[in-house]
């Protein structure tokens, strides 16, 4: 679902400029010396809501100034709101954010706005050009599968993406918990325990009250998240052009917010990361020898696919996949390692299709297939109310 999310609009009212008191500017230059200048006006209400235990978004207004031969004149202004829409509307994002919210996240922000004497009408919320996005999908682990934290572990072997779009990883264990991240320049994709994140880093009221009694030992199992940043423009139209079936230059609120944009961008991401290509290796490489070699034996005719096989897992167990690749890649030509991911996906898939493999990845990949919407138990009787009346 969506959680934060950046927009741009320039048609807003500012009746008031006490609660922007801090500016930064920077002069524009060309090859014929300075040619305008870009001021950025800045608030502090976010900061002093929180110490009060409220969200409040984080808002700026950028101001572009062109020279001309009378000094510099105002080209062009614009709002920028930054706003996590579950902590809007719940005071926390320990909740997804359905789509079917919206409407009302929209007035209330709105009305916050007004706060700090700024007037956005709802329609402009609404059609405010996003710039960059987070999409994001809380998980509630399953009794079978133990806890959140042994998820994560299980998932740090994963250390080289071999179709993703990503080329670093961090695997962090402090004590603000564990998470997973995989990033580059314009994305990043995280996979982490949101209890920990909310005792680390909460504000609000209710994120305070959560935290305090997660440290008491309530909801021991802690709670999953997958979140994926789409962190510039461009990055965000083009997954928007991908997944919405329109292809435009400028895409709005309401285009990003569709519950099936989430969906679609989440398991493409995470598919890339830990299923495509040889990443499934690292299944085989945490068997026990007897079922490796047993699983193999039931999949694979050839005896020297079979050693290769055998091989390559006890490879990654030693020396790790991005290396095992690497030396598989030195010696067989692209077809052979282009055979072998085939192959590695085809046994994995016969195996997990025969039963419910104890295996994180799969798990993972399972629920977020189903993305059902993580919700307060009150607001989704309400919804579903809401639903029903549409249909008549």
């Amino acid at each position: 679902m969506l959680d934060s999310v950046t927009i741009r609009t320039s048609d807003f009212i500012q009746y008031s400029t006490k609660h922007f008191t801090k500016a930064k500017s920077q002069e524009l230059k060309g090859k014929f010396g300075v040619f305008g200048k870009t001021v950025t006006h800045y608030t502090s209400y976010p900061k002093q809501c929180a110490s009060e235990g409220r969200y409040f978004p984080q808002v700026q207004i950028l101001e572009r100034l062109r020279k001309t031969k009378h000094g510099l004149i105002p080209q062009s202004r614009t709002l920028d709101i930054q706003v996590s829409l579950p902590k809007l509307i719940f005071g926390s994002n320990i909740f997804d954010f359905d789509e079917k919210l919206l409407p009302l996240a929209a007035d209330k922000l709105a009305q916050s706005l007004l706060e700090i004497d700024i007037r956005v009408t709802v329609f402009e919320i609404l059609n405010a050009i996003v710039t960059r996005v987070d999409f994001s999908k809380m998980i509630q682990i399953s009794p079978s599968y133990g806890t959140t934290d042994r998820i994560l572990r299980a998932l740090m072997p994963y250390d080289m993406k071999q179709s993703s779009d990503f080329n670093r990883r961090d695997y962090h264990d402090g004590k603000d918990g564990f998470y997973i991240k995989f990033f580059n320049s314009s994305q990043g994709f995280v996979i982490y325990n949101k209890f920990d994140e909310i005792v680390t880093n909460g504000k609000t009221n209710l994120e305070q009250e959560i935290g305090r009694q997660y440290k008491q030992g309530k909801w021991t199992k802690g709670a999953l998240r997958i979140e994926l940043s789409l962190q510039k423009k461009q990055t965000v139209d083009s997954a928007m052009r991908q997944f919405s079936g329109e292809k435009k230059k400028n895409y709005t609120l309401q285009d990003v917010v569709k519950n099936h944009i989430a969906k679609a961008c989440l398991l493409r991401t995470f598919e890339s990361v830990y299923i495509k290509d040889f990443n499934r290796l690292l299944r085989l490489e945490g068997l026990k020898d007897t079922e490796l070699m047993l699983i193999i034996k039931d999949n694979t005719t050839s005896l020297h696919d079979r050693a290769i096989l055998y091989y390559l897992a006890h490879s990654v167990r030693d020396r790790g996949l991005k290396s095992t690749i690497e030396e598989l890649k030195r010696h067989t030509s692209p077809a052979t390692v282009g055979r072998y991911k085939k192959l590695i996906e085809k046994i994995l898939g016969e195996v997990e299709a025969k039963k419910d493999v104890l295996n994180p990845v799969s798990y993972l990949h399972r629920k977020l297939k189903a993305f059902n919407p993580v919700l307060p138990k009150k607001l989704i009787n309400i919804l579903d109310v809401a639903d029903e009346v549409n249909k008549l």
